[in-house]
C-alpha cells in the first residue's frame, strides 16, 4: 500500500474500502449523491450543498478512519474469519499514532473554521459515533456487533448532512434512511459475517426485490405523514438497482456480484 494514503484523511478509506468499481458506485450513489440531493431538497443552493456536504464529510471521514485504522491493526487480531485488508503491511505503532493525530487535527480544524465547534449537537453526534465505533472494535461476538453496526450506519449516513438539517427535515428523512439504507446495509453485514444466510444476497435480483417490495410501506408512511420523502427515497434506491438489474438482463453489462457491506 502506498504509504502516502495512510497519512491523508480519506486516503485510507479510498485505499482499503473504496477500492473497487462496485464500492465506488454504491457509496457514490447511496451516500454522496443522496446526501447532496437531500441538502438541495432542504432548500439550499447547489454550490452551497456541495460545499456543506464535502466539508462536513471530510471532518467525518477524519474521525471515521481512526476507527478503521484501529479495527485493521488491532481488533482484527481477535476476530474469527477476519478480513485482513492490509495483508502483510505493518506500519508500526509510531506511524499509526501519528496518523491518528493528523486526523484529529483535521477534524478539530474543520470544526473550528466552520463554527461547528460551538454547536452542542455536533459534539453529541461525534461523541456517540466515537463510543459506538469503540464498542464495535472491542466487542468479540459478531452477533452483538450487529447493533453497533446499525448505529454506525446511522452515524455514517447523517455525518455530512445532519448539521445543516432542521429538526423537522431530519425527522422526515428518518423512516426512509432506516428502511432503505440502514436496514439494507445491516442485512449485507450480517450475511458477510455468516450471521444470516441469504444465498442470493449479492445478486441484483435480491437488491431489486428488496426495494420493490417495500414500496407499499413507503407509500403508506408518506401518505400518513403527508410527506412524500420516504417514497422518494424508496424510488431513488429502486431506480439504481432496477437499472443495473435491467442492464444485466439485457446483457448490456455483466454484473454477477456487487457487494455492498
Amino acid at each position: 500500500m502506498d504509504k502516502i494514503f495512510f497519512f491523508i484523511p480519506f486516503g485510507y478509506f479510498i485505499k482499503t474500502r473504496l477500492n473497487t468499481r462496485a464500492a465506488v458506485s454504491f457509496h457514490g450513489y447511496s451516500e454522496f449523491l443522496l446526501g447532496i440531493l437531500l441538502l438541495l431538497y432542504s432548500g439550499i443552493s447547489f454550490a452551497q450543498a456541495l460545499l456543506n456536504f464535502f466539508t462536513a464529510y471530510f471532518a467525518f471521514i477524519s474521525i471515521y478512519e481512526i476507527g478503521y485504522i484501529t479495527n485493521d491493526f488491532i481488533s482484527v487480531r481477535f476476530e474469527k474469519n477476519a478480513r485482513h485488508r492490509l495483508k502483510d503491511y505493518d506500519p508500526g505503532i509510531t506511524i499509526v499514532v501519528l496518523c491518528i493525530i493528523i486526523r484529529l487535527f483535521v477534524f478539530i480544524a474543520i470544526s473550528y473554521f466552520k463554527g461547528f465547534i460551538f454547536l452542542q449537537e455536533w459534539w453529541v453526534f461525534y461523541l456517540g459515533l466515537g463510543v459506538v465505533f469503540f464498542l464495535h472494535n472491542i466487542l468479540k461476538r459478531n452477533e452483538i456487533k450487529i447493533f453497533a453496526f446499525i448505529s454506525l450506519a446511522f452515524f455514517r449516513f447523517y455525518a455530512p448532512v445532519f448539521i445543516f438539517f432542521s429538526p423537522a427535515f431530519f425527522s422526515a428523512t428518518l423512516p426512509g434512511i432506516i428502511l432503505f439504507y440502514i436496514l439494507f446495509r445491516t442485512f449485507t453485514y450480517m450475511d458477510s459475517k455468516q450471521l444470516l444466510v441469504i444465498p442470493s444476497r449479492s445478486s441484483l435480483s435480491f437488491k431489486f426485490n428488496f426495494y420493490l417490495l417495500l414500496l407499499p410501506v413507503s407509500i403508506f408512511i408518506s401518505f400518513f405523514l403527508s410527506n412524500w420523502l420516504c417514497l422518494w427515497l424508496n424510488l431513488y434506491f429502486l431506480f439504481f438497482w432496477s437499472t443495473l438489474f435491467l442492464l444485466d438482463k439485457l446483457s448490456v453489462i455483466s454484473v454477477t456480484d456487487l457487494r455492498t457491506e
